[in-house]
């Protein structure tokens, strides 16, 4: 399977499909939890690691609350919409300043926990594209102009 990445044109929100049936079918809600748990074991210590939780018991929580969201995501049942409400990506997303290099670190650490799971490929496939499109509505901060305001300071 090819793990590819897009580029984010800033301010850019693509529409994106949902993962298909089949991924959480094949993978189970415990198959899920168990990716995450992974997936935040391993992001903590990548470059973006400071936007997570360095307590072990914070990260806990962590991981239970965002697994919610993507089980239902997933087609499994509204655990987050019934705890949480209405997902608003840009709002949750807003306090920290996510630039196209965190998004490729973060789908980065994804590749690599999902490339352990044994699943087929076309259910795989439909993940990686939910999250690779899905992913964009995350970034908030334009890297173009932070580099140009950094220029227009030194200059």
């Amino acid at each position: 399977m090819d793990y590819k990445i897009s580029k984010t044109d800033f301010g850019e929100k693509p529409n994106f499909e949902y993962p298909k049936p089949a991924f959480l079918e094949e993978l189970g809600e415990e198959g899920l939890k168990k990716l995450f748990s992974d997936f935040y074991d391993l992001i903590v210590d990548s470059d973006i690691g400071n936007f997570f939780p360095q307590d072990e018991e914070e990260l806990e929580k962590i991981k239970a609350h965002n697994v919610k969201f993507f089980i239902e995501a997933c087609g499994g049942e509204k655990h987050y919409s019934n705890a949480v409400g209405h997902f608003d990506m840009l709002k949750t997303h807003k306090q920290f300043s996510i630039t196209e290099k965190a998004r490729r670190e973060w789908l980065g650490c994804m590749e690599e926990v999902l490339k352990k799971v044994d699943i087929s490929t076309d259910a795989k496939e439909s993940f990686w594209n939910f999250l690779e499109t899905f992913s964009k509505h995350t970034v908030n901060v334009d890297e173009r102009q932070e580099l140009e305001d950094l220029v227009i300071k030194k200059g």
